[in-house]
């Protein structure tokens, strides 16, 4: 059966967030993540047997978090090698970290470096410091010795990260064995810390002061170039492995960038930053041979600012794609009249956030953040009364999209692409 570009792109975003509640570290995480990944290619009907792991996926965390922020992850298309597609996970439903730092933090913008400095394109603290771990992420090759080191613990490991899947489904466990109860009250106590509601008037700015006392900082350069080639290419960065594999295809490379919620955002930017290279002669990975770099993202919140938003529509033009859920409360943040709307979104059930999402908006307004215009298709999930908030938040950012592509025909819900 043949499946849609939209089916499939869905399919390898979401795929982007397996592993994501698993709180070891260093190179088994990253086996285990990849094997939950290897995993959903060959069993998930839009992708089985089309696409093969090519480059990570690769994770990264703060010091001081137990799971991850950031994951992304190349496949290639096993039928068309000059098709390669970049996955990049959205924010992680489990690490305060992700919520408040790559969310969140969007009091402060950071100029986009290229272009002229006077069209004030700008992206958000939070899309601004994915981005920065997004480029430095280098990825160990299949078979490297590490790798065949724990190889024999992956399977293991997969299947029990799949168990916590099958528990999740069933409404059981406690702890990382979680139920669907267990995420709604999770989020709950997430959203109890964030400093944006009505029993606090702490806005965007007491945030930006709080993650800048906290030790954050951002990138300094978003414009990293491929790596000589008298470098080591043994855990090559995206760029330094998009560039040798342009080297070695006989066709320019199709790239496509695709995310889901906070990981959509991130993918324009990456996106927007792959295109804008090949325009620069220092930093063109193509080898001049005329690649093509698209973008397919779901879901996702404001990059930037009204002037990136048009460098968007500009540079990207109609290679961007983005579905959009009108009743998916993350498509209106951060632009100020979609963020208005909130309140009305699930009548009383958000009614009582007017007065958060009013201060949002001050906070927010002289920033002028916008969605870009071209290749917009916007859905409308059905609502339903019997869900509370937390509940009906999670529906229309999830799993009205998987319905509306209508992949629940071919076995996959919004579970799925975690477990």
């Amino acid at each position: 059966m043949a499946f849609t570009t939209e089916q499939v792109m869905l399919t390898l975003a979401g795929l982007a967030y397996r592993g994501f509640h698993d709180p070891l570290s260093g190179a088994l995480h990253n086996e285990i993540v990849r094997g939950a990944v290897l995993e959903g290619l060959q069993a998930l009907k839009p992708v089985k047997g089309e696409w093969e792991l090519v480059w990570g996926p690769v994770t990264s965390r703060d010091a001081r978090e137990v799971f991850d922020t950031n994951a992304m992850y190349v496949v290639r298309h096993t039928r068309e090698p000059h098709r390669y597609v970049a996955a990049i996970r959205g924010t992680s439903p489990i690490s305060a970290a992700d919520w408040l730092f790559g969310d969140f933090w969007v009091g402060a913008t950071v100029p986009w470096p290229y272009g002229a400095a006077a069209n004030g394109a700008a992206i958000s603290a939070s899309t601004a410091i994915g981005l920065g771990a997004l480029q430095t992420m280098s990825s160990f090759p299949a078979g490297s010795p590490s790798a065949t080191v724990i190889s024999s613990l992956v399977g293991r490991a997969v299947d029990a990260l799949k168990h916590v899947g099958d528990r999740v489904r069933a409404g059981a466990g406690s702890g990382l064995t979680a139920s669907p109860k267990w995420f709604a009250d999770r989020l709950r106590d997430l959203a109890s810390r964030w400093p944006l509601d009505g029993r606090r008037a702490a806005g965007f700015g007491a945030l930006l002061q709080r993650a800048l006392a906290d030790g954050r900082s951002l990138p300094t350069s978003l414009r990293p170039r491929p790596r000589p080639a008298t470098m080591s290419h043994d855990e090559p960065d995206l760029v330094t492995f998009l560039s040798q594999e342009a080297s070695a295809s006989a066709a320019a490379l199709d790239v496509t960038v695709v995310g889901h919620s906070k990981g959509a955002a991130l993918a324009q930017a990456a996106a927007l930053w792959l295109k804008e290279a090949l325009g620069s002669t220092e930093e063109r990975w193509d080898g001049g041979k005329g690649a093509a770099v698209r973008c397919h993202v779901f879901a996702g919140p404001t990059a930037g600012n009204a002037a990136l938003a048009a460098r968007i529509d500009q540079v990207l033009g109609a290679e961007h794609r983005h579905v959009r859920n009108v009743k998916d409360i993350v498509t209106h943040a951060w632009q100020v009249d979609e963020l208005g709307e909130i309140p009305a979104l699930y009548g009383e059930r958000t009614a009582p956030f007017k007065p958060v999402i009013t201060g949002i908006i001050e906070d927010v307004r002289d920033l002028h953040y916008r969605q870009p215009q071209r290749g917009i298709r916007t859905i409308t999930g059905q609502l339903d009364d019997a869900r509370g908030f937390v509940p009906e938040f999670i529906h229309q950012h999830m799993e009205a999209y998987v319905r509306a592509l209508e992949l629940d025909k071919h076995g996959i819900d919004a579970l799925t692409f975690f477990f």
